[in-house]
């Protein structure tokens, strides 16, 4: 044991000691906020001011009908400004002009007042437009969607109650019946129910996922090329004089996962520091969010499991190859299973209790993910969750003295990469 923490020791000091550790550690925070909350910011601060269009129909009431959806988006938006930060969001308003004479000699006037800037744009509502369902707004800024759904709901909006008044439904009926209908989800567990959960709750299952995925990916990654390093420098020879290959392995693979647990508090705690507005400010939003204390739990035990299982696998891959091209092509095997997790995330979060939630938690390869996508969604049997910690615990074992083995001969084989035959006898060899 303890030629395994000198290993560590060795191995995390000199990582979080060079220059690179401290520029990436600092850096990716500062990276993943300027493209998290800087497009965020972008989008909400609208373009602002007020919007100049023309609504061009032969039918003058569905003209003002457009008009006044229009305005009452305006309202809306001020509201809304009003209850959000005001240096932030900036409300839309509209200025609507009708003009109910449709013709080719108006809509190249009106084209000639967008491209002159006399106007934002017009929408050309003819009676074969209506009857086609299909209509044109022409407006310089053709990929704003936010302007043009405004504009298509608006349509949409005053078409229906137009086609709803002529059946003899009053203003207020019709926009009733037009009104969005809201719906509350309520988990039911254990026979008892909790309080609705948000559309963050359901997608915390899948970014979990990725944190998982990225983590065990860029950290195993790391344990491979500390291998290759040292057996391409020949450096591993001189170690194996005093300590066993499986004490090598066991050692770097931890120092290496200390190195990434130590950059994930960092983050973690600068993400704290610096989301703690934001988090105050969406303190409405995540009022719905309840976690249950499992969660808390079993994030470390399956993230540390997930990694020791794929750091072992990438170290056994760096002790067959003897370049990172030739790692590189046979990382694939290994990559197969995490991106089946992707494939499969979806599916979980929907049905967490499906056979193949259970016999993907269940498989090594992919239960350090999976299991812990069905804990977040909804908690399974406490004994499925042993169970699938004590198949990763035998199969980290089993794949340490599988791959100790492979090391021990492998480290000191140079040449052409290793078929499966050649692999099998080093397996002999070192037994």
């Amino acid at each position: 044991m303890r030629n395994v923490w000198l290993v560590v020791k060795r191995e995390y000091l000199e990582r979080v000691r060079t220059r690179a550790f401290v520029i990436f550690t600092l850096l990716m925070p500062a990276l993943v906020g300027a493209m998290v909350f800087v497009p965020a910011k972008l989008a909400g601060s609208k373009s602002g001011g007020t919007r100049h269009v023309v609504v061009v129909a032969s039918d003058a009431s569905l003209g003002e009908g457009v008009r006044r959806e229009l305005q009452d988006k305006s309202g809306a938006d001020e509201q809304n400004r009003d209850s959000a930060d005001r240096t932030n969001v900036v409300a839309t308003t509209y200025k609507v002009d009708v003009n109910t004479a449709p013709g080719e000699d108006l809509r190249q006037r009106l084209v000639a007042d967008v491209s002159a800037g006399n106007i934002d744009g017009f929408v050309w509502l003819t009676d074969e437009a209506i009857t086609a369902r299909k209509f044109r707004y022409s407006t310089k800024n053709a990929n704003d969607f936010v302007e043009g759904s405004a504009i298509r709901n608006a349509v949409s909006a005053a078409l229906m109650k137009q086609q709803l008044s002529a059946h003899g439904v009053s203003a207020v009926e019709a926009e009733n019946m037009l009104r969005r209908i809201s719906m509350d989800t309520i988990r039911v567990d254990k026979g008892q129910e909790s309080k609705p959960t948000s559309t963050i709750a359901f997608l915390l299952p899948f970014l979990l996922m990725m944190m998982i995925y990225m983590t065990v990916l860029l950290y195993g990654v790391a344990v491979m090329r500390s291998v290759l390093e040292e057996k391409t420098n020949r450096v591993v020879e001189v170690l194996l004089s005093s300590i066993t290959a499986r004490e090598l392995m066991a050692g770097k693979i931890l120092g290496v996962g200390a190195v990434g647990l130590t950059q994930i508090l960092i983050w973690v705690v600068l993400g704290g520091v610096f989301s703690a507005p934001t988090m105050v400010a969406m303190r409405p939003y995540l009022a719905d969010l309840q976690m249950p204390v499992t969660v808390y739990v079993f994030f470390p035990v399956f993230f540390v499991l997930g990694y020791m299982l794929y750091s072992t696998m990438y170290a056994g891959v760096a002790s067959m190859v003897n370049s990172e091209d030739e790692a590189q092509q046979m990382q694939w095997p290994i990559i197969l299973p995490l991106i089946l997790c992707t494939v499969f995330a979806m599916a979980v979060i929907r049905q967490p209790n499906s056979q193949l939630a259970f016999w993907t938690s269940m498989f090594p390869l992919t239960a350090p993910i999976v299991m812990f996508v069905r804990i977040v969604s909804q908690q399974p049997p406490m004994w499925q969750i042993g169970l699938s910690v004590a198949i990763l615990v035998v199969t980290i074992y089993g794949l340490m003295s599988l791959c100790s083995r492979i090391f021990r001969v492998g480290i000191l084989m140079y040449g052409k990469r290793p078929t499966l035959p050649e692999l099998l006898k080093w397996l002999k060899y070192s037994g």
